[in-house]
C-alpha cells in the first residue's frame, strides 16, 4: 500500500494545495483524492508533481506493507 506524502511536501514548501492544482490543470477534488490517498495519481502525473515539489516520486509516497 502507498501512502501519500503529497501534503509533506507541500508544507515543506510553504505552497498550497490550489498553486498545484493549477500548475498539475487538475481540480481541487482530484488533488484532495490523491493527497488523501483515496487514489493515486497516474504515473506521469506522480512525476510531474515530483517535479514541481522538487523531490522525487520515492519521497512522494510511502510504501506501508499491510501484512505487518
Amino acid at each position: 500500500m502507498l501512502k501519500p506524502r503529497i501534503k509533506v511536501k507541500l508544507a515543506e514548501l510553504n505552497k498550497k494545495q490550489k498553486e498545484l492544482c493549477e500548475e498539475l490543470d487538475v481540480t481541487k477534488q482530484t488533488l484532495n483524492s490523491w493527497v488523501n490517498g483515496r487514489s493515486m495519481p497516474t504515473l506521469e502525473s506522480a512525476f510531474k508533481i515530483a517535479y514541481i515539489l522538487d523531490c522525487t516520486v520515492d519521497e512522494l509516497f510511502e510504501y506501508i506493507d499491510e501484512d505487518e
